[in-house]
């Protein structure tokens, strides 16, 4: 062991005998003394400050919030190692695909604090990840959900009025929208399914397949909040085909060549690329995605719309990436930093961040209002239907995701043996 891990393992250590000190602090300590909360997060520091300056009103006069942004990439790791220097922020901006792997170092709001019953009314469901045995883990303030684009030149010139609302309506069109040329080369596309290399959002996209089929993809043994966490990618659930084979039987044949749905391959731009040249009719991406879309191809006549459903499972969802307010076990002061959480993510402040963002708020009465715009209101829908699972370490499932899809898509595997092997990888992940 090096030494910063023992450095790192005493440290938390202390803050976890401390916690038990700390959770009095929530509802004591001075109210009036004036305190600082650091915040540490991935947006954009331009307009969190922005949200800061314009809900400053809404905040307690003895509350002063600084922000600092770090890249998404590198966050973890500078969170990490500012707590083992007794360093580091009092709130941590996080998402429910990190969650697991940032639990140890964060400290849970005590349900004495924030019910189970006043959050799961005040919050978008999606929201619940960030619920424990021991207390709330996170308060959300914004949810990024998986939608639809559509390419609306091409869906016309296809004779089509309105984009699919079901997965299986791909099959009856997926012919009108997918050309090829002389050579038998996909020229145009119907959607980007089918790989993992070209297809940034594969992992997203083949979750959102397997939530819609009927699998939670990891969830606890005895749930909701007891027993242990473990992986239910391969679980059968009594029927006769488990619902991950299904899902990942769905996506990997629009990218073989012998299937008639054969509609992507590995040597094409990236989904995205493809989608704002014109080439492909649907893109499953982000409503964060909406900016960068028109700032690409601002000639492109594209639209968007909910993303497609299950006719078999009844369930109406989509994969959503939520963010949360959660308070670092760090903080020299937890009542501030409960404070802070609270005021940000109240309804007002909430309103103004999504605005700023151009993305869905994750409070229910803001979710329940008539949003302006073409897009927003897709938005609202999406976020209240959005659904998640506890992901053991985001880079790691992506990269068990996509050694998934590949061996199916390269014959190295059968599908139910790529779906074994995945399960395993995802429970080793889990221990870790």
């Amino acid at each position: 062991m090096s030494k910063f891990q023992i450095i790192l393992l005493s440290t938390f250590g202390f803050f976890i005998i401390m916690s038990v000190m700390i959770f009095a602090l929530y509802r004591g300590g001075s109210s009036s003394l004036q305190a600082t909360v650091a915040i540490w997060g991935d947006i954009p520091a331009e307009n969190f400050n922005v949200f800061l300056n314009n809900t400053v009103q809404n905040r307690p006069e003895n509350l002063t919030i600084k922000y600092k942004e770090l890249p998404a990439e590198s966050i973890d790791r500078e969170f990490t190692e500012a707590l083992a220097r007794g360093e580091g922020p009092d709130l941590l901006i996080t998402t429910q695909d990190k969650l697991w792997k940032e639990k140890s170092k964060l400290l849970p709001i005590p349900y004495e604090s924030i019910s189970e019953r006043d959050f799961k009314r005040a919050f978008a469901e999606e929201g619940e990840l960030f619920l424990a045995k021991e207390g709330v883990y996170g308060l959300p303030f914004s949810i990024d959900p998986m939608v639809l684009y559509y390419n609306r030149d091409l869906l016309t010139a296809a004779g089509l009025a309105q984009p699919i609302g079901y997965w299986d309506e791909i099959y009856s069109i997926i012919y009108k929208l997918t050309r090829r040329d002389g050579a038998g080369n996909l020229v145009e596309s119907a959607i980007a399914l089918g790989e993992a290399r070209n297809i940034p959002h594969a992992k997203d996209i083949l979750s959102l397949l397997l939530l819609q089929a009927g699998t939670p993809i990891t969830n606890w043994t005895a749930p909701p909040t007891g027993g242990e966490l473990r992986s239910y990618l391969s679980t059968n659930f009594d029927f006769t085909v488990s619902p991950g084979e299904s899902a990942l039987d769905f996506y990997t044949q629009f990218s073989n060549p012998s299937k008639p749905y054969y509609s992507w391959n590995r040597t094409m731009p990236t989904a995205q690329t493809r989608f704002v040249s014109g080439d492909s009719a649907y893109y499953l991406g982000f409503a964060s995605e909406l900016r960068t879309l028109r700032n690409k191809n601002p000639n492109l006549n594209f639209s968007v719309t909910l993303v497609p459903q299950s006719r078999v499972q009844g369930r109406t969802l989509t994969f959503g990436r939520l963010r949360a307010l959660a308070i670092s076990r760090g903080t020299r002061s937890p009542a501030a930093a409960l404070n802070a959480a609270i005021s940000l993510s109240a309804k007002e402040p909430a309103l103004a961040l999504s605005q700023i963002l151009n993305l869905p708020p994750a409070r229910r009465d803001l979710l329940s209002l008539e949003p302006k715009g073409a897009e927003m209101p897709v938005f609202y829908e999406a976020a209240l239907q959005s659904k998640g699972f506890l992901d053991p370490d985001d880079e790691r499932t992506r990269a068990i995701f996509g050694e998934m899809i590949e061996q199916v898509t390269s014959g190295r595997a059968r599908t139910t043996e790529a779906l074994n092997s995945a399960s395993r990888a995802l429970d080793d992940a889990i221990k870790q």
